[in-house]
């Protein structure tokens, strides 16, 4: 038998099908749309925000390298070559370094040789605007763009000549060279948003071994993984390259990206998708199901003239997929209008030092595309399925509307108001569909007007920050590339006090300090230190042999400070012995220690009185005014004591406060004061409230449009139904009208279905969506202790009058568009 070829007449039959169903089209198209351009806008938001933080940590760092390895051995350099885990390896020498650019003597800029694998691989990465070729000849030299500026060149020549007084590291005496080098190009390398970090000029290969300098001595070895469990290879190289105790192999950064395998993330994307997908399913799915409710008889007659069940499931899915490649493109280029669009407006409000990151990527818009025809393709199987499974018979008696069977012996049964509800559930599938759609939609804004409105400026710097104005000295932070300065002057401390809007000015002194372990004093504190950051206990032995590992801050406290904290202490000291140095009090985040006990202690530069003892008189706690901890608990001290230990003492914070209405002036002048100063760090409250209301804005900017979209696919689902129902109710609306029903009351009956809808939806949000608001936000409020519970009661009450407006409206309209034609012609299609 020669099989029968239908394809031709399956797809006349589907073009015919789409021609007579334009308006159902409209509808599923937007549904596709809506759902590409929802997905298309949340993976080009969120994966542009996760692009611009990690572009930021590596230009911070200098490097993408994951890890380096100070002064590496040639055999351990032939070693590396053998590691199937080591992706990159580049190569880098310190030469020497220039200092007193600019006429600034404490700004010091590194002359430096990179191989090609660290320079393309290592440090293209995180600079940027550069221009030229990297230097090959000897007295070739590529220059940051703000040393040159420094310079005094603000418009760099390729060719031109650069003058260069600098110090060779392998130079023992130190002797000043003086040189002229031709510029090859130039490069901002954000070395300014590092403290302590005055540039980095490149060298050619032959000037770093004219130099003497050698890898094997002052260069190090870049890592680039396989993978991003950096500790794991990190604590492979250790092995395998055999380092000794001179060498150091460390991370270079510690930053976590989205591509770094963070778990949380990658669930709280997939499920977003999910929920993006799920809203989107209940559209399409709808809009197609209803629409095989529809054309029932349409569907009843093909299988009399011989088309199978297998035909009209692929009449189905074929009307879906050309309705989705008309969708798909839409949403996609409504992504791409998003991405140019808003995306860049909603990463302003980040404070990205670096600059931001738009991701554009190929992969987004094809998996967007991908997603949105799952979801088409998927939300079509059932309608398939059941347009193939009516028969003739069935079709011939199809009205559309499942009978009310339970009979109601109440006197108003027959009221409009019960016969409304009523016909909701008469249909409970299509009831459950637009209930749900329109509860994600709204629980959706709900939780994120929550959120939004949760996060409190004036409370996030009550929490953050004690005072309104903080200056802090950066150079006593870890991780400073430099030794500690004075960075706060007594020049700037009396221009600040003399500001007329300052008020309250407070100084904190900081030095590193050394305790001599007594294990009678601190032998509790050293158990339960290992015990909350879960390490091993380091022996009373140990500390003997290395006293140094006993070491933390001393701060030397304001007397306004002390006397505010003395009066909540449980047994306020003898403020006169404070002050003489006699008392002194010990953090107490690990309270472990006896009031009265005495300990020694010695400060750590050099300079000043070799030991102290001193008296434990309380525990008090003031993070925000030590620059960095030890092993050793933080030891507060008064500032006439500190002075007495140690000559000039270093200033840590500056704090003062102003009037509201004075911080805009008090911060103009005193950025002035410190403008260029990259040892100084300002914060004020004006700044931080500015912070987070950014946030706040980015939030109804990334948040507030997805929800929005999410809650208009639920209106759309409404409508749909409300009109596609009304459509296939008209027989049954014709039937009323002709036993006496006017017109108005049926429209009266329509209303209250909508009424019932709204009402309905209302009553979940307020209940179940208000508790999963509430429960977001207790998450919320447990990383963020400036949280207040806020409802958003102006943004949902507008959401909701819209949503009523719709439920209202729409059933109406529908069925004013089926009285156009007369109430005989009507009686006649229900005969």
């Amino acid at each position: 038998m020669f099989r029968n070829n239908t394809k031709t007449a399956v797809n006349r039959l589907t073009a015919g099908s789409m021609r007579m169903s334009r308006a159902r089209n409209r509808v599923v198209v937007l549904a596709i749309f809506l759902t590409t351009w929802l997905i298309t806008s949340f993976f080009s938001i969120g994966m542009s925000v996760v692009k611009s933080f990690d572009e930021q940590e590596i230009k911070l760092a200098g490097t993408k390298a994951q890890a380096v390895l100070t002064a590496p051995t040639e055999e351990q350099l032939r070693e590396i070559k053998k590691l199937d885990y080591v992706k990159a390896v580049g190569l880098q020498t310190g030469i020497g370094v220039s200092d007193g650019i600019g006429g600034d003597s404490e700004t010091a800029v590194q002359i430096v040789w990179y191989d090609a694998p660290e320079w393309n691989a290592m440090r293209m990465p995180a600079i940027s605007q550069w221009k030229g070729t990297y230097p090959a000849a000897r007295n070739e030299i590529a220059v940051p763009l703000d040393v040159l500026q420094q310079m005094g060149i603000d418009n760099p020549e390729i060719g031109m000549d650069i003058r260069l007084d600098y110090k060779l590291a392998s130079d023992s005496k130190q002797l000043r060279h003086e040189e002229r080098f031709k510029l090859t190009g130039w490069f901002n390398d954000y070395s300014s948003l590092r403290p302590g970090d005055g540039g980095t000029m490149l060298v050619s290969e032959p000037f770093m071994k004219e130099s003497g300098a050698a890898i094997q001595t002052s260069g190090t070895a870049s890592f680039l993984f396989t993978g991003k469990d950096t500790e794991n290879f990190i604590d492979r190289l250790h092995t395998d390259l055999q380092v000794t105790k001179n060498q150091k192999l460390n991370e270079v950064s510690s930053r976590k990206s989205l591509d770094s395998g963070g778990q949380a993330t990658l669930i709280g994307y997939g499920g977003l998708v999910l929920f993006i997908m799920l809203s989107g399913y209940l559209l399409i799915y709808n809009v197609l199901y209803i629409s095989v409710a529809g054309d029932t008889r349409f569907y009843g007659l093909l299988k009399t003239i011989g088309v199978t069940r297998r035909q009209i499931r692929v009449l189905i899915r074929k009307q879906a997929l050309r309705l989705a490649l008309i969708g798909i493109p839409l949403g996609l280029l409504a992504g791409a209008a998003t991405s140019l669009g808003i995306v860049p407006m909603a990463l302003k409000t980040f404070d990205l030092s670096t600059g931001r990151s738009l991701s554009f990527h190929p992969v987004i818009y094809a998996g967007a595309g991908l997603f949105a025809l799952i979801t088409t393709m998927v939300s079509c199987i059932k309608p398939a399925r059941v347009a193939g499974k009516i028969s003739p018979v069935e079709a011939a008696k199809y009205t559309g509307i499942t009978p009310y069977s339970k009979k109601s012996s109440s006197s108003g049964a027959s009221k409009l108001h019960r016969m409304a509800l009523r016909n909701i559930f008469r249909s409970k599938k299509r009831a459950i569909v637009v209930f749900l759609s329109l509860f994600l939609g709204l629980t959706t804004f709900l939780v994120i007007n929550t959120l939004v409105l949760s996060m409190s400026p004036e409370h996030f710097v009550a929490d953050y920050m004690k005072n309104d104005f903080e200056l802090s000295n950066r150079t006593m932070n870890l991780g400073y590339q430099g030794g500690t300065k004075q960075a706060i002057t007594t020049d700037l401390v009396s221009d600040v006090k003399a500001l007329k809007a300052a008020k309250d000015v407070r100084i904190t002194y900081a030095e590193r300090s050394t305790l001599i372990y007594d294990p009678k004093v601190f032998g509790a504190y050293l158990d339960k230190f290992a015990q909350n950051f879960n390490i091993e206990r380091i022996t009373d032995s140990q500390i003997h042999n290395q006293p140094e590992l006993f070491g933390g801050s001393v701060i030397g406290l304001d007397p306004e400070y002390f006397r505010e904290v003395n009066k909540k202490l449980p047994k306020p000291v003898d403020e006169e012995r404070f002050e003489r140095g006699e008392i002194a009090l010990l953090d107490g985040e690990i309270a472990s220690f006896k009031t009265g006990d005495h300990f020694r202690l010695k400060l750590n530069n050099g300079t000043g009185t070799p030991e102290t003892s001193l008296e434990i008189g309380g525990m008090v706690s003031f993070r925000d005014q030590v620059p960095y901890y030890g092993m050793a608990p933080t030891v507060y001290i008064s500032q006439t004591a500190l002075k007495r230990l140690v000559n000039d003492p270093v200033i840590y914070k500056l704090s003062f406060n102003a009037d509201r209405k004075d911080w805009p002036e008090v911060t103009k002048q005193v950025k002035a004061a410190v403008a260029g100063n990259n040892d100084l760090k300002l914060e004020s409250r004006m700044d931080m409230m500015k912070l987070i209301r950014s946030a706040k804005l980015a939030f109804y900017i990334l948040g507030g449009g997805l929800s929005l979209i999410l809650a208009l696919i639920g209106l759309l689902n409404f409508v749909n139904i409300t009109v596609t129902g009304v459509l296939a109710r008209k027989a049954e609306l014709a039937v009323l009208e002709g036993i006496g029903m006017t017109r108005g009351q049926i429209q009266k009956l329509l209303l209250l279905e909508g009424a019932w809808y709204a009402l309905i939806s209302v009553l979940l949000v307020g209940v179940i969506g208000n508790a999963l608001a509430y429960g977001a936000y207790d998450l919320f409020s447990q990383e963020a202790t400036y949280a207040v519970y806020t409802f958003p009661a102006i943004p949902l009450a507008a959401v909701i009058v819209l949503m009523a407006a719709v439920c209202l409206t729409a059933p109406v309209l529908a069925y004013r568009k089926v009285c156009l034609s007369s109430l005989a012609e009507r009686l006649r299609e229900a005969a």
